[in-house]
């Protein structure tokens, strides 16, 4: 039976980081990158540079900054994959954000948590203006880390997936289930991207969202 249960949690991954399907690729998904311009992004404070570069998002900056998609939804996937800086300290951090709202300026909503910190927090769940961290918690930091062992390329490209219905929140890292939390303090807004500061070029690629209403 243990073995049973190995194989089947072992294909659910695989499942889930697998190349799409045709029926993925379908019209119900919304593309939030065209792959060529940054038609559809407004940075919220001033960038070193935000541009479209070789079907990829680069972004950099010296100040916390939040760049806003037009893209608005309530019940919803969205992926995104990701490099940071080759080499990033422990202060480099960045986020997908989704469920914003706040017409300028910082926004309040949800942020899938990107960092370079070894153990990182990438796949944690924080509540931008709306109280901070939903997970992990500080007593849950333990087992935070032992679901992102392995999980976690420094180096190279990430894949994120957040889905939210209702209020329930699930994020994956590379097809591993991370958080699964649920908080309903904002149940619709737009996407974004963040840079922290620092300086640095945080990329993002083949951003979509699929909306589940």
């Amino acid at each position: 039976m243990r073995i049973k249960q190995i194989l089947l949690s072992a294909c659910m991954t695989l499942a889930l980081a697998a190349p799409l399907s045709a029926a993925d690729k379908s019209a119900e998904w919304t593309p939030l990158f065209d792959g060529k311009t940054t038609k559809g992004w407004t940075p919220r404070e001033e960038v070193i540079r935000f541009e479209a570069k070789d079907g990829e998002l680069h972004l950099i900056s010296k100040k916390n900054v939040w760049v806003a998609s037009d893209v608005t939804m309530a019940n919803f996937i969205v992926e995104a994959e990701f490099k940071l800086p080759k080499g990033a300290d422990a202060g480099f951090n960045s986020g997908l954000a989704f469920r914003c709202i706040g017409a300028k300026g910082k926004p309040k909503g949800y942020q899938c948590e990107i960092d370079a910190r070894r153990p990182t927090t990438t796949g944690g769940v924080y509540a931008i203006g709306m109280g901070g961290w939903l997970y992990p918690k500080k007593d849950q930091k333990e087992e935070f880390n032992a679901k992102l062992k392995g999980a976690f390329n420094h180096d190279d490209w990430n894949k994120v997936r957040v889905r939210c219905e209702g209020p329930r929140i699930q994020t994956w890292v590379n097809g591993k289930l991370v958080a699964d939390v649920k908080d309903s303090k904002s149940l619709k807004g737009y996407f974004g991207i963040q840079h922290h500061g620092k300086g640095g070029v945080v990329k993002f690629r083949n951003l979509r969202a699929k909306s589940l209403d």
